[in-house]
């Protein structure tokens, strides 16, 4: 069936768009419907600019082309392995075809510092179904020969070694002498400072504590909501920034690195350190990350009230995760009239 679908997309490269040499690619996620085709999926095909021969070290361009739905949100993973090749750049740019459908190329500028015949592995694209889950279809692998620079060379050999050569001999004298006076003004200089230091020393007064995390993070998201939302207006910034202070905010409360954490990773280290102080908003902190991760990554613009929403979520999560006021119990022969019990804030 797999072989089909190769050999079906192969014969419509150029009904498609694709540029000539491309090598069409096949959808490795399973159809949706019970073997019905995924008409969502996209055509996917790889080419390389510089032929297939190139020297060892020099960057070549492999272009993943996809044609789609123009409703359809197409991507690269983050992260490619690419066997012995190594990722030097990567741009990505899309073209409306008019009829329906979006054109997206993803140049990848790759380099091999090995001579011999290689390949380049296949290339996934990922594309969100209809039900919403993400699918990927991939490219075909290419083959390329990376050839040395000294291949042509008929008996290449290392020079021989050559003889010694006369030099001046280096008097030193002077060096060390102007060295030891350099080093006497520099004493001088350090004992000057450092008796003007203790003279005019005066006690140094404590700073400030530092400002509480949820403090920090309630005027971020004030900030935030300032801007207004607006309903023809791309959300999708406000998002990630929303996301990025809910994070910087629980890394701070609870005492961990958050930022380079992924959703999951997050919300695991939240139920080791901190399960006692969120008890039941858990989930909904999950649910939320989970829901800024998909504008994120599926390049979907919310609504002005979806988006006035994540912040108040966001509020709710800081307000309710904050600190609370210890008790602090007067002693047991303040005055009458005084109150036996005080909150510290």
């Amino acid at each position: 069936m797999r072989r089909a679908l190769v050999t079906l997309f192969g014969s419509v490269l150029l009904a498609l768009g694709l540029p000539p040499g491309a090598h069409a690619g096949v959808v490795d996620a399973p159809p949706p419907d019970g073997g019905v085709v995924d008409k969502d999926a996209p055509t996917v095909a790889a080419r390389l600019q510089a032929g297939d021969t190139v020297h060892v070290g020099d960057p070549v361009t492999l272009v993943v082309t996809a044609i789609s739905r123009r409703n359809v949100p197409v991507n690269l993973p983050g992260t490619l392995d690419l066997g012995a090749f190594s990722v030097l750049d990567r741009k990505e740019s899309e073209q409306d075809l008019g009829d329906g459908r979006a054109r997206h190329e993803f140049a990848i500028t790759l380099a091999a510092y090995e001579p011999g015949d290689k390949e380049i592995p296949a290339v996934e694209v990922t594309y969100l179904g209809k039900s919403g889950d993400v699918r990927t279809a991939r490219t075909t692998p290419l083959p390329i020969k990376v050839t040395s620079l000294i291949a042509n060379e008929p008996e290449p050999a290392i020079k021989e070694a050559a003889g010694p050569v006369v030099v001046l001999e280096e008097n030193r004298v002077l060096i060390y002498g102007a060295a030891g006076v350099l080093a006497a003004a520099l004493g001088a200089l350090v004992t000057w400072l450092v008796v003007r230091r203790l003279r005019a020393r005066v006690a140094a007064r404590p700073g400030p504590p530092p400002r509480p995390a949820h403090e920090i993070a309630l005027a971020k998201l004030d900030r935030l909501g300032q801007g207004g939302f607006l309903e023809d207006a791309d959300n999708r910034p406000f998002y990630f920034a929303v996301s990025e202070v809910i994070r910087e905010y629980l890394g701070a409360r609870f005492g961990f690195d958050s930022l380079e954490l992924t959703t999951d990773e997050l919300a695991r280290e939240l139920r080791r350190t901190a399960s006692h102080t969120l008890g039941i908003y858990e989930g909904e902190l999950h649910g939320w990350l989970a829901a800024c991760d998909l504008v994120k990554f599926a390049k979907i613009s919310p609504s002005a009230t979806e988006a006035r929403g994540a912040l108040e979520t966001a509020l709710r999560i800081v307000t309710t995760t904050r600190p609370r006021p210890e008790p602090v119990v007067a002693p047991a022969d303040a005055p009458p009239g005084s109150p036996r019990e005080v909150t510290r804030g």
